[in-house]
């Protein structure tokens, strides 16, 4: 195909004769060929709702994305409870709703630039580099860079959710062995282990050092379709158990009046920071409309993205607003451990760490793939098999020892939120939109003013939120773990 390089408007990539800076919806969304992996707009809905809430995962090509995010879900009253009752209540869709906007923000940006260089499907990192290449001339030669920075971002957050996960089940595993062990007698080692009168008691930290042996058999698997069977049923498990919570937050509540309506100030940062990690979905995006073959129906008004994003946010206020209301200020890290104390509810605990520790190896799939490319680029094809493994068990060492170190759930998921989230949701994709605009030379005022107020709010949030969670990490160290 003809070409011609183009500098008009800041960029200098190579563009296709006739392509203008200038496209209208209709060019940049213009039908994609079909193909066997395409996907309907209902599908698409599906999926986008799936990977939100916690249950789903998507393929591009060879990559994959796992979401699971129901930990923070569940971590959201919380939150409630940091903000207040009614100012969480507020501010919850009001972060949505800017989250919603810059992930448009970031769908918008990848037909531009795909139109311009005539590539119909791109991912997040990707959109980044071109964007970048069409800006200034003094940060063209930047791309690399910037594709990189997306990149440790997301893997920042997909190694976070790791350590999240460990927390999870150790906290849910030692309240049902405090609670359920008592009545088993293992007579073969003649000792009940679990028993908090015992002579041996398994604390949180020694239930992450546990969770260790079956997370690193789990980590060796390195074929997805060999995992593809126990993530099915994973997500059926999780929607059961999930339902039974929700009815358990909707059977009884304290009064409204009996909790304050707003929280204090010093704790609004660690609610920004749980809320972003639940809405940290942003990486999905692009896959599943990549896959859709009319590309149209994700980004209108009653489109794909803010239907999903609107049913989630239904769930989320749900689960924040009643879980807070359910158990007032006693409300803990994550609310499967308010749950009652009841061999039924203690089964329901043992379902969540069940998904946990199938999503544990679905969501280090990603990072680890990048790195065996890596080795297999870089070293000689004798050593590549061992160092692989090497890797991805030192890897998953490194998130067990994280766990350790930080083992307050809250805490730990306020930080990943306020660390990655920010970055990956609220201050890139509002970037990237100044360099398409500066590509088609239409930066006006209202273009700055809006896209510099977005990532103040970001910068703003990572500073505080970060830095809260950091301060009450280090206040709670030293506190007795039993």
């Amino acid at each position: 195909m003809s070409v011609s390089s183009s500098t008009a408007g800041g960029g200098n990539e190579l563009l296709p004769l006739g392509r203008s800076r200038h496209p209208t919806m209709d060019e940049m969304f213009a039908p994609r060929a079909r193909e066997r992996s395409s996907i309907t707009p209902e599908q698409a809905l599906i999926h986008m709702i799936k990977v939100m809430m916690g249950t789903g995962r998507v393929f591009e090509s060879i990559q994959f994305f796992q979401v699971s995010l129901f930990p923070g879900m569940l971590s959201l009253p919380l939150a409630f409870k940091h903000s207040g009752l009614w100012l969480g209540f507020t501010l919850l869709p009001f972060i949505c709703l800017i989250c919603i906007y810059c992930t448009r923000q970031l769908v918008f940006a990848q037909h531009y630039v795909g139109f311009l260089k005539s590539q119909p499907r791109m991912d997040y990192a990707n959109v980044m580099r071109s964007a970048v290449e069409l800006g200034p001339e003094w940060i063209r030669h930047r791309g690399y860079f910037w594709k990189q920075m997306v990149n440790f971002n997301m893997f920042t957050a997909q190694l976070g959710f790791c350590c999240v996960y460990f927390v999870f089940m150790a906290d849910n595993l030692k309240q049902v062995s405090q609670k359920l062990c008592p009545k088993v007698h293992f007579s073969f080692l003649c000792v009940q282990f679990f028993d908090q009168t015992s002579w041996i008691r398994i604390s949180q930290a020694g239930w992450i050092a546990l969770l260790l042996v079956p997370i690193c058999a789990l980590c060796t698997i390195r074929e997805l379709k060999q995992l593809a069977p126990l993530a099915g049923v994973a997500n059926v498990v999780y929607l059961i158990a999930l339902a039974i919570v929700m009815q358990n937050l909707l059977s009884t509540s304290v009064p409204s009046w009996s909790l304050p309506a707003v929280g204090e100030l010093r704790n609004l940062p660690l609610f920004f920071g749980t809320v972003m990690f639940a809405f940290e979905g942003v990486a999905v995006v692009l896959p599943i409309e990549n896959q859709m073959s009319d590309p149209i129906h994700f980004i209108t008004r009653s489109g794909v993205l803010n239907t999903s994003c609107f049913l989630v946010l239904i769930a989320y206020m749900t689960v924040g607003f009643f879980g807070y209301l359910r158990f007032g200020n006693d409300v803990l890290d994550t609310i499967t451990l308010n749950l009652p104390q009841t061999n039924f509810y203690q089964t329901i605990k043992l379902m969540f760490v069940a998904c946990i520790m199938v999503s544990y190896p679905l969501q280090f799939y990603v990072p680890m793939e990048r790195a065996e490319k890596w080795i297999h680029r870089k070293v000689a094809p004798e050593k590549q098999e061992k160092l692989i493994y090497t890797v991805r068990m030192v890897t998953v060492l490194l998130t067990c020892m994280l766990a350790e170190l930080i083992p307050h759930l809250a805490l730990f998921i306020s930080l990943v939120g306020s660390v990655a989230g920010s970055f990956l949701t609220l201050v890139f994709p509002p970037m990237i939109e100044l360099l398409c605009y500066y590509a088609r030379d239409e930066l006006t005022w209202w273009v700055w003013t809006r896209n510099i107020a977005l990532m103040l709010v970001a910068v703003i949030g990572f500073a505080t939120g970060t830095y809260a969670s950091l301060v009450d990490i280090i206040k709670a160290f030293g506190k007795p773990d039993v």
